[in-house]
Order: C-alpha cells, then structure tokens, then sequence
C-alpha cells in the first residue's frame, strides 16, 4: 500500500508510518571505568548482615524486674459542699422536678373532665359546637333560589318558614323557584325587598326545610377572629361550605348600610345565602366581595342579622 504525498496523517493510538527510522546509537566514550562486580554468595542468596557495632544510638538493656514501685499517695479533697448541703440540694431538686412533671402532665392532658383555664371576664371564649356539628346543623335550611337570568342562595327562617336572600338575587322578580337541600322545587313568592340593605323575603309555596334560628345579640355578639362559616351554592354547587373568620364587624358598605366583613370565601351564587356561628345561628346574610376578579380573595361582606330580623317582622 503506498501512501500519497501531503500531510502526514493523524492517528490516535498508532504511529504514523512516514515517520523517520529511528538514528544509530551512538558509541561509548572512552576512558570510563569498568563497572564493579556484585558480591556472589553461595546459592544466590544475600550476604549475612554485619552485626550492629555498638554506640550511643543502641538501645539500654532492660532492667531486670524488681519490686513494684511504692504507691503515689492521693492529695487531700479540696474543701467543697458538704454532706448536708448536698443532701438539701437533692431534695430541692426533686421537689422542682416534681412540680415540673405535674406541669407537663397538665399541658399534655387530653381528658375532656379535666378542669380548663377560664377564659378571663373581657375576653370570653367564642361558645359552640364541633365545627362539623354547627354545619350539619343548618344545612338543611339553605336552599338555592333561581330567577329567568340566574340564580343565588337563600335560607329558611324559624319559626314561620320565610327565606330570606339578597334583593339583587330577585330584583324585578314577583315569582321565582327554591331548590331545597334534599333537591325539591317549591314556588315562592317575593313579599318584601330594600335595595339599600339588599334584603328580600320570600314565602315559599310549600316547606321549604327546617328553619335557621337568627342570632338575637346586638350583631350576633361577633368579635373580630370569631370562626364563621357560609353555606350557599357558589356557580350552581348547592350546599358548599367555606369557613373563615370574622375580620370586622362594623365596616360598611357600598350605600353606606353597615356590614359584616369575613375571610370565609365568597363566590358568585353564594349571595343571599347563610353566614353562621359555631352555634349553627344565622348571624349574617352574604351580599358581595370585593375583588379585582370575579372571584374571592378573602374580602366578602354580609348584612348583620338584626337587619334580617327587621325585614321579618315587617312581613305580615
């Protein structure tokens, strides 16, 4: 094989072949001496080696074993707490412990008869139910109240079976359909509505379900952080429930009317329908949000019950 002329070629792991052959080596100088000889043993085994010469670097001899050195006497105890301190110590620390244990033991208690902190005379303990307990509760008073052009929420009152929604829910109409919790379509009728508290309430052609108890408390006796929770049917979802908190009770609304603001999330179709307490009361009837979206950010608004009760009383 002959190899054209150009470029030499680059190989990785090999040797190009137009590299030059290898030059002579060249020959040994003169005048260096000769090499000496390697020692020769018999049998091609190493030469003994020369025993150690003695010097300073060698080792001393081992003393010969004799009788076991004297014992180092113990120094003296420093002078310290004495006897009846330490034993006073002891029985401090056991009655600290003790105290701390009966403290733990309180903390970690879970025994419902165990006797509880009272809560202090200006700050009374929100009173209720199980949270679970409160929902179920009421839910069977919450039913859905559709129109021509939509739909909202509405929530039946005790004693005489009225419903109670907001006035924009029905604004315009005289008849208008409740769906009720367990899924029944009733007739009802609009017998009273305020646009300026955005209240309306409507009779209903048959029972409509059990009725809510309003709050009888000067606005529910809510507090700012009082657990709250709506039932409504937000985009047509009936009976959907959103718990939150009270954030102020005393804010006020569009037209000036004073509302109740919570964080309990608020969507469309949850308007005219319950804001409830711990104990399953209707403290509050959901009216609007406010929000850049069509949809909640925690800032909703509901008409306080003793406007509802003012709209109650006022139907024959």
């Amino acid at each position: 094989m002959s190899l054209e002329a150009g470029p030499t070629p680059r190989y990785k792991g090999h040797v190009a072949p137009t590299l030059p052959p290898l030059s002579p080596r060249p020959p040994r100088p003169e005048g260096l001496p000769p090499l000496g000889e390697r020692p020769r043993t018999e049998g091609g085994a190493l030469p003994p080696l020369d025993p150690r010469p003695p010097g300073p670097r060698g080792l001393p001899p081992r003393p010969a074993a004799g009788p076991p050195a004297p014992a180092i006497p113990r120094r003296g105890r420093r002078r310290g707490i004495g006897g009846g301190a330490v034993a006073g110590l002891v029985a401090m620390a056991l009655v600290a412990g003790g105290a701390a244990g009966a403290v733990v033991a309180t903390v970690l208690d879970d025994d419902p008869t165990a006797p509880r902190v009272p809560a202090t005379p200006d700050r009374p303990a929100q009173p209720g139910l199980p949270l679970q307990d409160a929902i179920s509760s009421v839910e069977p008073s919450v039913v859905q109240v559709r129109v021509a052009g939509g739909q909202g929420s509405g929530v039946v009152t005790a004693p005489r079976g009225l419903i109670v929604t907001n006035e924009h829910v029905v604004s315009g109409e005289r008849r208008v359909v409740v769906v009720t919790a367990d899924r029944r379509r009733i007739g009802a009728e609009v017998v009273r509505a305020d646009a300026r508290s955005d209240l309306a309430i409507l009779r209903p052609d048959a029972a409509a379900g059990p009725g809510a108890v309003l709050a009888p408390e000067p606005d529910a006796n809510l507090r700012s952080g009082d657990t709250v929770f709506a039932i409504g049917s937000p985009f047509g979802l009936l009976n959907t429930v959103t718990v939150g908190v009270v954030s102020s009770v005393n804010r006020r609304g569009s037209r000036g009317q004073p509302v109740i603001q919570t964080d309990a999330p608020i969507n469309p179709g949850n308007s005219g329908g319950g804001l409830f307490d711990l104990r399953g009361r209707l403290v509050g009837v959901p009216t609007s949000i406010d929000s850049p979206i069509r949809g909640n950010v925690g800032i909703g608004f509901a008409v306080p019950v003793e406007r509802v009760r003012t709209m109650l009383d006022a139907v024959p």
